[in-house]
């Protein structure tokens, strides 16, 4: 079974500002300035791990609230093959990205964030990356296998794009 690791590097400003929320169970780097009014990391901290949440139950109305289709009107998830028998996966709307959560809620999968980047502010949307996690599941063999990815957070919207793939040592 996969352990969260338990690095709580967040912001004190960003705690502070969202006390109700409950800080991550992943390491978070970075702190680009320019958030738009209301919008800060931990609320982007929250949307990512609300996405996983969901992907996990496969939960249709988790999904809907965790992604934004800002782009022309749809979100993109993206993820590579980990091993032979994965497949590469990408989907834009929330039934192809449920159709895809329920065959791997299936296989008990489960992704354990380790650490992600924020970089920058670009009006509404805070790009992150490096995503450092690990994937396991009944159908990609015995050990958890490392995995990275990227993407974008809307303020006040969710994950507008989610691009993940295998890490290579």
């Amino acid at each position: 079974m996969v352990r969260h690791i338990w690095h709580l590097s967040f912001l004190s400003i960003a705690l502070a500002t969202l006390p109700a929320q409950q800080a991550p169970s992943w390491r978070i780097l970075g702190s680009p300035a320019g958030a738009p009014a209301g919008c800060n990391l931990s609320a982007a901290a929250a949307a990512i791990d609300a996405f996983f949440v969901a992907m996990r139950a496969a939960d249709s109305t988790g999904l809907a609230r965790a992604t934004a289709p800002v782009h022309d009107n749809h979100f993109e998830f993206s993820t590579g093959k980990f091993t032979p028998t994965d497949s590469f996966v990408v989907a834009y709307t929330v039934p192809e990205l449920l159709k895809y959560a329920r065959v791997r809620a299936r296989q008990h999968e489960r992704i354990a964030l380790e650490e992600v980047t924020f970089n920058q502010w670009r009006r509404d949307a805070l790009e992150f990356g490096p995503i450092f996690f690990l994937r396991s599941a009944d159908d990609l063999g015995p050990h958890a296998l490392p995995g990275v990815g990227k993407g974008e957070y809307w303020c006040h919207k969710g994950i507008a794009v989610l691009n993940t793939a295998p890490r290579r040592p």
